[in-house]
């Protein structure tokens, strides 16, 4: 029997979520520090295998690296790092841009679906006034959900998977400067996406780059 029969997928989602959670926004696993499974799923109260592939699934992110007997380390990124992912990112999605728009593929359901998310990026301040981080892991969510619907628009899976990579990376850098003060331009970003799509404009697709300011924001000093 594979282990992927043996394990509900639901468990092993439930474990990825919490430690994606604890490392995003919690700070509970610094970056040098190690996951063990034996701790995880003894406060879980899970067995280790929905652990282990958890950690796999994390591996695969790039967000951690297993190391037999030691456990999973948590990695660190550099702000140069950060900025070359962030370049390998504009041209993944410029290509599945490229594709919706050349091909036609957004319909009106897919618009309907992307406007909705529009509508939770202006419900999200709720989440942010209430407390910030549940608000940054919110944000978190539904930025996974409007960016890898789009992704999969464009029938480009190959593409698609490496931008999941990418944008684990980058958020686990970036998501602790997003604020307040940031939910306008941000929502403004995303409804322009949604627009230049449906009206097939790439160039517009192309200078609408919030995420330069939020590099920015992320390499201040003071930060």
């Amino acid at each position: 029997m594979s282990y992927q029969s043996a394990i509900p997928q639901s468990v092993t989602e439930e474990v990825t979520r919490y430690l994606h959670r604890q490392l995003l926004v919690r700070n509970r696993f610094q970056p040098g520090s190690f996951i063990r499974e034996n701790d995880v799923a003894e406060e879980l109260k899970v067995s280790r295998s929905p652990v282990r592939e958890a950690l796999k699934i994390l591996e695969s992110y790039g967000i951690v690296k297993t190391l037999p007997r030691r456990g999973a380390l948590v990695l660190q990124y550099t702000n140069a790092d950060v900025g070359e992912i962030y370049d390998v990112r504009v041209l993944l999605e410029s290509k599945v841009y490229s594709r919706i728009v050349k091909n036609h593929l957004l319909n009106d359901e897919h618009y309907k679906h992307l406007m909705k998310c529009i509508d939770d990026y202006r419900d999200i301040r709720a989440a942010f006034e209430k407390n910030l981080q549940e608000g940054q892991l919110d944000f978190f969510d539904l930025e996974c959900r409007f960016h890898f619907y789009i992704h999969e628009i464009s029938g480009l899976t190959w593409t698609s998977e490496l931008l999941k990579k990418t944008y684990s990376r980058l958020f686990q850098y970036m998501i602790h400067n997003v604020g307040l003060e940031d939910l306008d331009s941000i929502l403004a970003f995303h409804t322009n996406i949604v627009e230049n799509l449906r009206s097939g404009d790439l160039a517009a697709l192309g200078e609408n780059r919030i995420e330069s300011y939020m590099l920015d924001k992320a390499y201040r000093p003071d930060k």
